[in-house]
């Protein structure tokens, strides 16, 4: 029997014991919850075959049956002891249940990377360390209330009594400090909330069998898009066409140099890159860059196909379009611009979780495709241009330049209108620059919203805000609107 398959074996296992439990029950029943949902991305491991398992999943297999043994020791521990035996000889219950606890949501990191962007957030919220630590003290105080119950109706003697009555106050002091610990994390999960980063999984070269094409969903001058599969996951390939170089062996340096500044992104709003593929036929190398699918297209599809979406959706795209820039502006010691922000730029997936796409790879992309004349999107791009770029072509593009382009984005959400739409380049310059005027958002548009987007239409670029406090505002009126529903 393999390890994935001991994995299932001993989950099983706690899963039949789990009914014969006396006391802790509501402790035991949270480990076993977790247990399962640990399990879906094993799920996936077992449908592979077993040589494309790598040693870092064996790894994890072998730490997650080693928790599955203490979690198991604790589930029949619980179901054969009487629940007086087990408040007067274990003090160290909560200590027990803590630390195989957090081996499991240790574990949990490392099985995400298993699971489509989508799948990983929703899977570790349920290992995020607030809400564990929250659900653990719940958990103690329903078994204390138990313990209360039990004593009101015991006819056992005063002493043992007595002893029941110390260690309830053993507990209550560990509740207690479960609680102050817990406001910690809190607070720390307040101080980083403008972005969930977890460790992105390596980005590859992905061989040519293991991709399956199927829809096409695009044709340009410089590539195919496909909808596929890579590994059973539904994927995007862009397929390049008339490649500026032959030689996959510079293609391959240039990509493994990228890889290295790719891996300091991780969002649930920036789209992810599983690797490029190099396929080489009679000496004519096809070049394929591998990612994310995201159903709904481009944000501007959704917006041209939807015109009545509701204002919690709207909101909820413009918070996810905010939180990937934010990433990008705050990654490593010097920030990052995207240099190209619009509205088809950012993707949209199931639920509208909008992801930021566009700038991965992009060197790779250049080295491998050759250049498209673009006279036209020059024309679709200056409404998205600050007018201090508009006005002065050698003014440096900084972070600033960025976000008057996110605040059209932002206009284009509230209002599903392409920015200047008809208009030439030369009215476009002219109402930017000189008349500061852009198109109106509509009465309807909601208070906080318009003055995040005004703020980011600043003439002066120092009064525009910064990727930060946009995800800031756009959190609290996400949040106020939900309260208020």
């Amino acid at each position: 029997m393999n390890i994935v398959e001991r994995v299932f074996s001993v989950a099983q296992a706690i899963y039949a014991q789990l009914e014969q439990v006396k006391c802790c029950r509501h402790q035991c029943q949270r480990l076993v919850e977790r247990i399962q949902i640990l399990l879906e991305p094993v799920r996936i491991l077992r449908a592979q075959p077993r040589q494309h398992i790598s040693h870092h999943e064996e790894e994890l297999m072998k730490k997650l049956l080693q928790a599955l043994g203490e979690a198991q020791k604790l589930v029949m521990k619980y179901s054969q002891t009487s629940w007086i035996q087990k408040f007067l000889r274990a003090r160290s219950t909560g200590e027990e249940f803590v630390w195989v606890n957090e081996s499991l949501e240790d574990i949990a990191q490392g099985l995400s990377l298993l699971l489509q962007a989508e799948q990983k957030q929703a899977f570790l919220e349920a290992f995020q360390s607030k809400t564990c630590r929250r659900q653990d003290a719940e958990d103690l105080r329903d078994d204390r209330a138990f313990l209360d119950q039990v004593i009101a109706s015991t006819e056992e003697p005063n002493d043992v009594v007595e002893e029941i009555y110390i260690n309830r106050e053993c507990m209550e002091s560990k509740v207690d400090w479960m609680q102050s610990e817990l406001n910690k994390v809190i607070r720390e999960m307040e101080r980083l909330k403008k972005v969930n980063v977890d460790k992105r999984e390596d980005i590859t070269e992905i061989k040519r069998d293991h991709l399956t094409f199927h829809r096409h969903l695009q044709d340009t001058e410089s590539y195919d898009l496909y909808e596929g599969e890579y590994l059973k996951y539904p994927v995007a390939i862009k397929t390049f066409k008339r490649p500026l170089t032959t030689d996959p062996a510079k293609v391959r340096d240039i990509f493994e140099k990228e890889i290295q500044t790719l891996k300091k992104f991780e969002s649930p709003n920036i789209l992810r890159m599983y690797g490029i593929c190099i396929e080489e036929k009679d000496g004519s190398p096809c070049f394929s860059i591998v990612m994310e699918y995201c159903k709904h297209g481009t944000l501007r599809d959704v917006l041209n196909k939807q015109q009545h979406l509701s204002w919690d959706i709207r909101i909820r795209m413009a918070l996810g379009a905010a939180r990937g820039l934010y990433r990008l502006h705050q990654t490593g010691e010097k920030s990052r611009l995207h240099g190209c922000i619009c509205s088809s730029k950012f993707l949209v997936a199931g639920d509208y979780c909008v992801k930021l796409s566009g700038f991965e790879l992009c060197e790779t992309e250049s080295s491998i495709k050759r250049k498209a004349k673009k006279d036209w999107k020059r024309v679709s791009m200056l409404a998205y241009i600050a007018p201090e770029n508009l006005k002065d072509i050698n003014y440096p593009y900084k972070r600033p330049c960025e976000i008057y382009s996110f605040g059209i984005v932002l206009a284009e959400i509230a209002t599903s209108k392409i920015p200047f739409e008809g208009c030439t380049p030369e009215e476009i310059m002219e109402k930017i620059c000189n008349h500061h005027h852009w198109d109106p958002l509509g009465e309807d548009c909601p208070e906080d919203l318009r003055k995040v987007i005004e703020q980011c239409w600043a003439f002066d670029p120092s009064q525009r805000p910064s990727a930060e406090e946009i995800v800031d505002s756009l959190a609290d009126l996400e949040k106020s609107r939900n309260q208020g529903s």
